[in-house]
């Protein structure tokens, strides 16, 4: 694949242009070099990846995401396809291409794009539509600190956050009722942006985690003394954005972030009662100590949780203790949740329970009230 074909847009002269399809690829490694030569050869470039999981082919998933997504044209050859999409809707219509590549752990994939933003902005809810086939899997506010980190001593660069972006979670003090005219803080409610401009990643990040807040972006450059080597965008929605270099993610990066997904997928699977005839297989997420001494801190948890989209919830017990089942409207998963201790809540999957909508669940979570840690349950 040469420069300017590894995807199906270019830029010449300023003017969008289409060149042919891609041709077949040999796999990571050369897709990598190829568009290391095409973001070297032009600065203006940008590429922009979004992670995907998928048992199974992801252009059948995109294929079967429903009404607004039509698949253009594919071409390419395994384990590549490229993946000519338009997306329609109410407001809008986008056409543009994914080149999809198998990372060489079978679930993992990447979707790379070298289109503009009025079609990579449309990219996480059409990809959403996939689920449970295909999914895009989120990081915590402490996983996009470790890849900044790496960064910085693996290559022994200068690295600079150019803005850090972060969300205001809903007050955790606040007193939740449900009445007539009560408090708009849900989890679709109540969140506001907070934005770090020229503030070193490390400040940033512990004066967000401090005041409630979740990463949301963080945009940087690496650089050797004048000479920019690579400008990025770390994302928690599993988009990545670069100009200058790939290679400096692919070799330094990319293999841990390949191994975090690796280890969450391999953790959620097989967690249903019909996978484990007839028990149960629960997870627990480990949070600050103390969280729940307080107990008005159960109503903001179920508040939280019911903010999920395409879910409805039964709530069994509410103080001093939390018992609650989740339906998934997405694929039909099923959870049983409980808070019975300070810092501890115990998912427990039902009869039926996907992976992915185990990461949705576990994502907005961390997202609209506390991260933690997924550990295994003990007795």
């Amino acid at each position: 694949m040469a420069s300017q074909t590894a995807m199906t847009v270019a830029r010449d002269r300023g003017t969008k242009v289409t060149p042919p399809y891609l041709r077949p690829l040999g796999g990571l490694e050369q897709c990598a070099r190829s568009i290391e030569d095409m973001l070297c050869g032009d600065p203006d470039s940008q590429i922009s990846m979004l992670l995907l999981v998928s048992d199974g082919e992801v252009a059948e998933a995109i294929r079967r995401a429903g009404p607004g997504v039509e698949i253009v044209k594919t071409g390419g050859a395994l384990p590549n396809t490229a993946v000519s999409l338009r997306v329609t809707g109410s407001s809008v219509d986008r056409s543009g291409s994914l080149l999809i590549v198998q990372t060489g752990i079978p679930q993992i994939h990447l979707a790379i794009t070298h289109e503009g933003p009025s079609f990579v902005n449309t990219l996480p809810s059409v990809l959403g539509r996939m689920h449970p086939c295909a999914f895009v899997p989120h990081f915590s506010s402490g996983e996009i600190r470790s890849m900044l980190e790496m960064l910085e001593s693996k290559t022994g660069l200068t690295l600079t956050t150019m803005r850090i972006t972060a969300r205001k979670r809903i007050d955790k003090k606040a007193v939740y009722v449900r009445r007539a005219k009560k408090l708009k803080a849900s989890a679709g409610h109540g969140e506001s942006e907070i934005t770090y401009t020229g503030v070193p990643y490390r400040e940033s990040i512990e004066s967000a985690v401090e005041n409630d807040q979740w990463i949301d972006k963080a945009r940087f450059v690496l650089s050797e003394g004048e000479d920019v080597r690579l400008e990025g965008q770390l994302s928690r929605s599993g988009m990545f954005k670069f100009r200058h270099s790939f290679l400096i993610f692919k070799s330094h990066i990319l293999p841990h972030v390949l191994s975090l997904i690796r280890g969450r997928f391999t953790m959620y699977s097989n967690r249903s009662r019909e996978d484990n005839d007839g028990d149960v297989s629960p997870l627990v997420i480990k949070l600050e100590s103390g969280t729940f001494d307080d107990h008005r801190q159960n109503r903001r948890f179920i508040e939280a949780v019911q903010g999920m989209k395409y879910i409805s919830c039964g709530i069994y017990h509410a103080n001093s203790y939390v018992n609650m089942s989740l339906v998934d409207h997405m694929d039909g998963s099923t959870f049983e949740i409980w808070v019975v201790s300070p810092d501890t809540i115990t998912i427990v999957p039902q009869l039926r329970a996907t992976q992915a909508s185990l990461f949705r669940l576990i994502d907005h979570i961390f997202e609209r009230f506390q991260e933690g840690e997924v550990l295994e349950y003990e007795q």
